[in-house]
């Protein structure tokens, strides 16, 4: 079946809110908890294991939504990749904060600029200076990846 004929379906509603509590439930929880690990790692040891625990949190987010509905949707999905985006940027936040923090640096200016979603996501932007660099083109293959995850693995 085609992607349009899939937007076409009938929506159950008693699907849709398990899903969404489930999606907010994990991007939260897992945003938060990874960029505090992240935080964690990078002050104290100097690397971090970010995408796999991204890896971890795609499948767990989709695992978990594809058990609370009963008949599928692939508004499910779309809203898995969703969650996924709002759990990376959700760790994107507690790792900026959380260094400002180790630092002493909390300061109203930089929580500002540190709630700014732009910044989190320029790594996609193909006009920008640093995009054919070797970091960036592994952070897009990993982050397309995890996307991916979370798509395929909600159904």
């Amino acid at each position: 079946m085609k992607w349009i004929d899939q937007m076409k379906l009938p929506i159950h509603k008693d699907d849709l809110m398990p899903v969404i509590r489930q999606g907010i439930f994990m991007s939260f929880t897992g945003g938060l908890l990874i960029g505090a690990l992240h935080a964690f790692f990078t002050f104290q040891f100097g690397f971090s294991l970010t995408w796999l625990l991204l890896f971890i949190l795609a499948h767990l987010t989709a695992t978990r939504i594809r058990r609370s509905y009963n008949e599928y949707h692939i508004l499910y999905s779309i809203l898995s990749i969703f969650f996924f985006l709002l759990a990376y940027y959700l760790m994107s936040i507690t790792l900026n904060l959380g260094v400002l923090f180790l630092y002493d640096a909390l300061v109203p200016s930089f929580i500002i600029q540190v709630l700014n979603p732009l910044q989190y996501f320029k790594f996609i932007n193909p006009f920008s200076s640093q995009f054919y660099s070797v970091d960036n083109m592994l952070e897009l293959l990993f982050f397309l990846i995890g996307t991916y995850y979370a798509y395929r693995y909600s159904k």
